[in-house]
């Protein structure tokens, strides 16, 4: 093993500082990963509110120096020169880097945020829970499905009271957690 280490270049001993921690260190990341302990740290992210690419955080640098690393010793290993080694090894770190950071980033955008937008009840037929006073002289509350689950909702109507059971449409949205509703008839 020393003799081995002995026998290579400087240059390929600084692949091999970058692949073997780095390679350690991305295997420690994948079995937490697989065991749900992931996490990642967005090494900007106090500097940035909005939704951005993932580029610099530290599951991307990992696999940056791990490929990097790995590219290096096999281009040298395969008698490329020691320029072309160094901009092999660059580029396809960067292109793996960014290749993973789209995974994920595109991953995250099909998350459901679930919150619910009233303006999608807008139209929709309910039925009545708790009853309406006439008028909007006070609230009660309908049933109603909205973005495909039931939804229970405060309610006022312009028209006369609404009973329990009777069915009704949504008219307006008044704010955050009111409707405007009429009666429809069954």
């Amino acid at each position: 093993m020393v003799d081995w280490w002995n026998g290579i270049t400087g240059f390929e001993k600084i692949f091999w500082y970058f692949a073997i921690p780095f390679s350690l260190a991305f295997i420690v990341q994948v079995v937490l990963t697989f065991m749900g302990m992931d996490g990642d740290v967005d090494v900007f992210d106090a500097f940035l509110d909005f939704d951005s690419f993932p580029l610099f955080t530290v599951r991307n640098f990992i696999i940056f120096f791990t490929v990097f690393g790995w590219t290096g010793i096999a281009a040298i290993n395969a008698g490329f020169s020691k320029t072309v080694t160094l901009i092999l090894a660059i580029f396809l770190a960067l292109i793996l880097m960014l290749i993973v950071a789209g995974t994920f980033y595109f991953m995250n955008r099909l998350t459901e945020s679930g919150n619910m937008d009233l303006t999608n009840a807008i139209n929709r037929i309910g039925e009545v829970y708790i009853k309406i006073p006439a008028n909007r002289k006070g609230r009660g509350k309908v049933h109603i499905e909205i973005q495909g689950s039931l939804r229970e909702i405060e309610a006022v109507t312009d028209g006369e009271e609404l009973k329990s059971g009777e069915m009704v449409k949504v008219v307006k949205v008044l704010n955050d957690q009111l409707l405007l509703v009429e009666k429809v008839d069954k």
